[in-house]
């Protein structure tokens, strides 16, 4: 029979500066959290708890609202505005931004 893995016996300290160091990566990668956390072999439990520990008032990094820019193209094409959960918007280029900012802002309402 084989033994368990031994994990390394960390100090508080340690422990809090591993994961103030993981949730910086996790900053830099621009990856979800589910895949971060699946690079990092831990769990998303762990990792919103350190992020709560560590970063209390800070918002859910899948939670943040989308960041619209304005774009100016030279050409006609579509836009094509794909949406976190995975629905596509296609937008003339001359679409008003102001439309689309209500349109997000709807769309993330609840459904009656």
């Amino acid at each position: 029979m084989s033994q368990p893995e031994q994990r390394p016996v960390r100090s508080r300290a340690e422990t809090r500066q591993l994961w103030a160091e993981r949730l910086q990566r996790f900053c830099d990668s621009g990856a979800t959290v589910v895949a971060f956390c699946q690079c990092e072999a831990v769990s998303t439990h762990a990792f919103y708890y350190w992020k709560n520990k560590l970063h209390p008032h800070a918002p859910a990094p899948d939670a943040q609202q989308p960041r619209l820019l304005p774009v100016h193209l030279n050409h006609t094409a579509p836009v094509e505005l794909v949406l976190p959960d995975g629905c596509l918007l296609r937008l003339s280029a001359s679409c008003d931004l102001d439309f689309v900012r209500r349109l997000l802002a709807s769309l993330r309402e609840a459904p009656c």
